[in-house]
C-alpha cells in the first residue's frame, strides 16, 4: 500500500432503500465525492442482493468509483465488485482472499474492533480494515465510542489501512484524519441526508483541505 496518498470516503448503505431510492443516493454520493460504496442489506437474499448491486454499479463505474459487497462473497465474484467486505460472522479472510488473487485490485476489507483484531486481519491478507464506533452514533445506541486514542492505536499497530467509522462528521473529521487513517466510512451522514451529493462533497472537501496524510492510503479508483 502507498503512503501519503488521499483519503477514501466509504458509504455504506443503510438498507432499508427501495431499487429506485438506492440508485438515486448511489449516484450523489460518489458524484459528490464518495470513493466506494459499500452495499449492505443483512436480511437480503443473494438474488436481491445481487441485482441491487447490479443495478447500481454501473453508476458507480462511471463516476470512477468503486462497489463493494458487505459479507456476500457469492455476490462480490458474481458481480465482479470491486471486493467485499468481511464482518465477524462472515467467512474468514484467509478463504477469502485467495478467491479474489493475492495480489489483484479487488479489496478485501474487514472491521474490527481491537488492536488484537486489526493484526490478525492483517496477517490473514486483508487489504484494510474499518475500526470504531469511534465517536457516539445512533447505529451503536447504548455501546459507549472506542475514541481517538483507542483508533490511533490500531492504526499505530498494523502496515494496512484503517478506515475509521462511527459518528463521524464535518466537525469531527480532521481529528479523525490526525492520527493516520486511510480515510472514513459513514452511514447516515450520506444515507440520510437530504441532498446525498453536498454531504458526501461536504465531507471530501474537508479531506482533500486536511493537512495530515493517510499512514498507509488505500488505492483508488479517481
Amino acid at each position: 500500500m502507498s503512503t501519503n496518498g488521499r483519503f477514501q470516503l466509504h458509504v455504506i448503505t443503510d438498507g432499508k432503500r427501495s431499487v429506485e431510492e438506492l440508485q438515486k443516493i448511489v449516484s450523489k454520493a460518489v458524484h459528490g465525492g464518495a470513493d466506494v460504496i459499500q452495499l449492505r442489506y443483512k436480511s437480503a437474499p443473494a438474488l436481491d442482493l445481487y441485482r441491487l448491486g447490479e443495478s447500481i454499479q454501473p453508476q458507480i463505474r462511471r463516476e470512477g468509483g468503486r462497489l463493494l459487497i458487505n459479507d456476500r462473497v457469492d455476490v462480490a465474484l458474481a458481480l465482479d465488485a470491486g471486493g467485499v467486505h468481511l464482518a465477524a460472522k462472515s467467512l474468514p479472510i484467509s478463504a477469502v482472499r485467495p478467491l479474489f488473487g493475492q495480489t489483484s485490485d479487488k479489496l478485501v476489507g474487514c472491521s474490527v474492533h481491537s488492536v488484537e483484531e486489526a493484526v490478525t486481519a492483517e496477517r490473514l491478507g486483508a487489504t484494510y480494515v474499518t475500526y470504531g464506533h469511534v465517536f457516539a452514533t445512533g447505529s451503536k445506541p447504548g455501546l459507549p465510542p472506542r475514541g481517538l486514542d483507542a483508533l490511533q492505536s490500531v492504526v499505530a499497530a498494523v502496515n494496512i489501512p484503517v478506515l475509521a467509522i462511527g459518528g463521524i462528521t464535518t466537525e469531527n473529521i480532521d481529528d479523525v484524519l490526525s492520527t493516520g487513517v486511510a480515510g472514513i466510512a459513514v452511514i447516515s451522514a450520506v444515507m440520510e441526508d437530504q441532498d446525498p451529493e453536498r454531504a458526501s462533497r461536504a465531507l471530501r472537501e474537508k479531506m482533500d483541505a486536511s493537512l495530515h496524510r493517510p499512514r498507509y492510503a488505500l488505492p483508488g479508483c479517481k
